[in-house]
């Protein structure tokens, strides 16, 4: 659904493109068009059609921060992976690989890696500042990737050792505030 949490996972993704391209040497192309809000989060066809209609056009990956409209695109890329075509998805909320898996005996999954949420660190978080006293009840709390509030997992077998130590790197970079993640369109696709 286009809503602010919603919006904020795709413009920090847009985001994340455009420092590749601009740091790293990726040439990833991003089209308006294929940015797409579906309108809920419970539609597993809707989802699998419209994974299957962005593949069609020569999307390679898909990040669906979408819960069940997710799912469909995750069946869509593994169908299509088990027909030997390429089609990979950026997971959300938790690590998807297990997910995205279409050939159990080779472990190979279609989720490329997935954009997580710390939910251990926030729960962590919450429940040593009740025992301390100190519960933030009332507050709005901020966690990303400078609290470890957010990130990939640790490892995924389809990235590389050298992605790896690229993403460590600029995992770093926003901690010390070298890169900056905003968390609003700005200049981004239209």
């Amino acid at each position: 659904m286009e809503i602010p949490a919603v919006q904020r996972f795709n413009w920090g993704f847009q985001q994340g493109v455009q420092y590749a391209n601009a740091n790293l040497g990726t040439k990833i192309v991003q089209n308006a068009e294929n940015v797409i809000y579906q309108g809920s989060f419970d539609n597993v066809a809707a989802g699998q059609q419209l994974a299957a209609a962005m593949y069609d056009k020569g999307v390679k990956a898909i990040f669906a921060a979408a819960g069940g409209v997710g799912v469909g695109a995750i069946n869509e890329a593994k169908a299509r992976a088990v027909a030997g075509k390429t089609a990979w998805i950026i997971g959300v909320d938790v690590d998807q690989y297990a997910d995205g898996v279409y050939d159990a005996k080779a472990n190979k999954s279609v989720i490329l890696t997935s954009a997580m949420k710390g939910i251990g660190v926030s729960s962590y978080d919450m429940v040593k500042a009740e025992r301390a006293g100190t519960f933030p009840g009332g507050q709005t709390l901020i966690f990303d990737t400078k609290n470890d509030g957010v990130g990939i997992p640790a490892k995924n077998p389809n990235l590389s050792a050298d992605v790896q130590k690229q993403v460590e790197k600029v995992v770093a970079d926003i901690k010390a505030g070298k890169v900056a993640v905003a968390d609003e369109r700005g200049s981004l696709l239209k």
